[in-house]
């Protein structure tokens, strides 16, 4: 294959693997530890808010820990993805 076509390639796969977990990610709720719809939910049913801990109750929005590590996660499964493409679109080398 071409080097035009397979590193265009490379970066499409990288591209779409990328926004494709970052999609689900959000989808799952990664990036929230304690959401608004759990805060609301909680709050439907007479509560004041979550509660994460015994006597301590969320009424805001709380953020994972892990929700400033999400955007390096997208850009390396991205990144592997892309890599895959670019080494498996490689000419085969004689033996």
């Amino acid at each position: 294959m071409r080097t035009p076509v397979r590193v265009f390639a490379a970066l499409a796969t990288a591209v779409a693997v990328g926004v494709a977990v970052m999609a689900h990610d959000r989808q799952m709720g990664a990036e929230w530890a304690v959401s608004r719809e759990q805060i609301a939910d909680a709050q439907a049913y007479g509560k004041p808010g979550v509660e994460i801990a015994p006597g301590r109750m969320v009424v805001e929005p709380l953020p994972s820990e892990e929700a400033g590590r999400l955007p390096l996660k997208w850009v390396l499964l991205g990144l592997a993805a892309g890599g895959a493409v670019l080494a498996g679109t490689g000419r085969r080398r004689p033996r």
